[in-house]
């Protein structure tokens, strides 16, 4: 084999660290730049009289009301606009049978 002399390894500079914990200013993206960081509050129950049976029905509750899991699983895969589309008029399509139908309206 014959190799070939005239490729060299050339030596990286890396700038060094500060001392003492300067800051230096960041480059900010721009891709990302519009995003804001979500502000919530936690979710808090209180556990009266060592109750955990309750205080854990009062939580799911909390949790169904505030629609943390149906957030999460909306937001784990990407849904295009025609789909989103297409499930809000089926939704609103159910919604309105659901109004019509004479046996929902019948309650004894």
């Amino acid at each position: 084999m014959n190799k070939d002399t005239s490729f060299k390894k050339t030596k990286k500079y890396f700038k060094k660290a500060t001392k003492g914990g300067e800051s230096q200013a960041v480059e900010v993206n721009d891709k990302y730049s519009h995003i804001q960081p979500v502000l919530a509050q936690p979710l808090e129950v209180i556990v009266y009289n060592n109750n955990f049976d309750k205080a854990l029905k009062a939580f799911r509750a909390l949790v169904q009301r505030e629609r943390v899991l149906s957030t999460y699983k909306e937001r784990q895969t990407y849904e295009k606009p025609s789909q989103k589309r297409r499930r809000k008029r089926n939704e609103m399509k159910r919604k309105l049978l659901e109004l019509d139908n004479p046996r929902n309206n019948h309650k004894e």
